[in-house]
């Protein structure tokens, strides 16, 4: 049941991801760009983003997430995009590419930047540790890690049409998951040339 949650919770990042917005305003160092440092740059609610973490986990200037399912959504309300349950305590770390999320708007689309025509290319990894109620009687008594590595490869993808999972490691002794469950015969994280000739 765990696994099953962490195909829709990637789902949910690229969706969390695409909803930060920014003022157009220009960086005095590159007139089309407006960046995290100059200060205008807002989260969907009107925030302004900040450089290092802010309050639910996300450094946007270096591309890396660090908190819970429940922080992920920007809203610190015990849910996870409205759903409950023993995983919303589960600490999170996401890193991503330029390309999968910028850290500056220099398209002028109100937006921080992803690859182009506003669809998110490079990579992402999503590291999870937690621990689950196994057998109903509501203690936390099972433990497990998860980590996956998406990459873009572009139209064809079995992932969203777009993307794919090139490694994905499951540890959970009591779910009967150890080690490494899927990987594509790649280096790395890849680049988009090794996906897509």
């Amino acid at each position: 049941m765990k696994k099953k949650l962490f195909t829709l919770f990637v789902v949910l990042l690229i969706l969390a991801f695409s909803t930060t917005i920014a003022q157009a305003q220009p960086n005095s160092l590159d007139p089309a760009c407006v960046t995290i440092k100059d200060g205008t740059l807002m989260d969907s609610a009107g925030n302004p983003l900040v450089l290092g973490y802010d309050q639910f986990g996300y450094n946007y200037q270096a591309h890396m997430f660090n908190g819970t399912y429940d922080s992920v959504d920007r809203n610190l309300d015990g849910t996870y995009w409205g759903s409950t349950g023993d995983y919303v305590d589960d600490m999170l770390t996401m890193k991503w590419s330029e390309d999968w999320l910028s850290n500056k708007d220099c398209t002028g689309d109100g937006k921080l930047d992803r690859g182009s025509a506003g669809i998110s290319q490079g990579w992402e990894t999503n590291h999870v540790i937690g621990e689950y109620d196994s057998d109903g009687d509501g203690t936390q008594d099972a433990h497990y890690t998860y980590f996956v590595k998406i990459v873009w490869v572009g139209p064809g993808g079995s992932l969203w049409g777009q993307y794919e999972i090139i490694q994905e490691v499951y540890n959970d002794p009591v779910g009967g998951y150890h080690g490494l469950q899927v990987k594509v015969n790649a280096p790395g994280l890849g680049l988009n040339d090794h996906w897509t000739e």
